[in-house]
């Protein structure tokens, strides 16, 4: 009779020690889930304040201006990409806005630099804009900020709302190379865009989004 309750014992002790087992694993589970809600949440939170603190965004499609459009030479001498303020922002300098840029071609040579925004080119205006581009992509520098719409002010960096600005931008890109952009207010998160220049450039200017 003592040997049939040691059995039973035994027999409760593993029973135990199984639901032990699973209750462990279970919560292991439950812990882990908890976590990965959590960081997931943490993840939505930090891109909504991002999006939130975003002083700058997009204001329509980026232009790329070819040299030679149709030859096996053509390439890119230049990208375009308009800036205006978010919804609700402040106005920005961007004057003291930092500009970072990484270019890369199709033979994979990397090239990174800080440009030294120029502003000598904010009196102008939309109707001109196209040659102001291609004037400013002649001269000597990496980046120059043109004022596109609504800027009355003359020679002022302040982007304020309602204005468009065009940051023009000196590359040498060919084929299947690409720009990536990195633009810091004084206050607020970056705006970052990265854009691929297509296989084939036939035309002086391209939209980099169709790649037409």
């Amino acid at each position: 009779m003592a040997g049939l309750r040691g059995i039973v014992g035994i027999e409760a002790a593993i029973v135990l020690i199984a639901f032990v087992l699973v209750a462990s694993a279970l919560a292991f589970v439950a812990i882990n889930m908890g976590m990965f809600s959590a960081q997931k949440s943490k993840e939505v939170m930090a891109k909504a304040y991002d999006t939130a603190t975003r002083a700058l965004e997009v204001a329509g499609d980026p232009l790329a201006h070819v040299q030679n459009p149709g030859d096996k030479n053509a390439y890119v001498d230049g990208v375009v990409i308009p800036i205006k303020l978010v919804a609700g922002a402040a106005p920005v300098d961007l004057n003291k806005t930092v500009v970072t840029l990484i270019l890369t071609n199709s033979t994979k040579s990397l090239m990174v630099s800080n440009a030294l925004v120029n502003i000598s080119g904010y009196s102008y205006t939309v109707t001109n804009v196209t040659d102001v581009i291609v004037n400013q992509l002649s001269k000597v520098g990496n980046a120059t900020w043109v004022y596109a719409i609504n800027n009355t002010a003359g020679s002022k960096t302040l982007l304020e709302p309602g204005e468009v600005a065009l940051l023009v931008i000196k590359t040498h890109l060919d084929s299947y190379g690409w720009i990536q952009v990195e633009i810091k207010p004084p206050v607020g998160a970056p705006l970052v865009v990265r854009y691929s220049i297509p296989p084939t450039l036939t035309s002086d200017w391209i939209d980099l989004i169709l790649g037409q």
